[in-house]
């Protein structure tokens, strides 16, 4: 049975502030990538790619500073890419 490692206050505090620059990292490509996107594509289109292209970058980001996000350490940054990407575009699509 193996060990688990155990969790020291640094490697807490350094998940926290990984997770809330991620999770700002997304949300500053988003509204960058949407509002570049939003002059030649319809907005329902151009904010679904931009949530893809913005998780995509960030778990692209994370990993390769070997700290993936906790639940998602095997997904590939492309499969969480295009699944947050159809996640939105299913949403607006049922909010309308």
């Amino acid at each position: 049975m193996a060990r688990r490692k155990r969790l020291t206050p640094r490697a807490v505090a350094l998940r926290v502030v990984l997770f809330i620059l991620g999770s700002l990292l997304v949300g500053f490509l988003t509204v960058f990538i949407e509002a570049e996107l939003g002059v030649y594509l319809p907005r329902h289109f151009s904010v679904s790619i931009a949530v893809g292209v913005a998780v995509a970058t960030t778990f692209w980001l994370l990993r390769f500073l070997k700290h993936p996000p906790l639940f998602l350490r095997d997904v590939s940054p492309l499969a969480a890419g295009i699944c947050a990407g159809l996640g939105v575009h299913i949403a607006r699509l049922w909010l309308k």
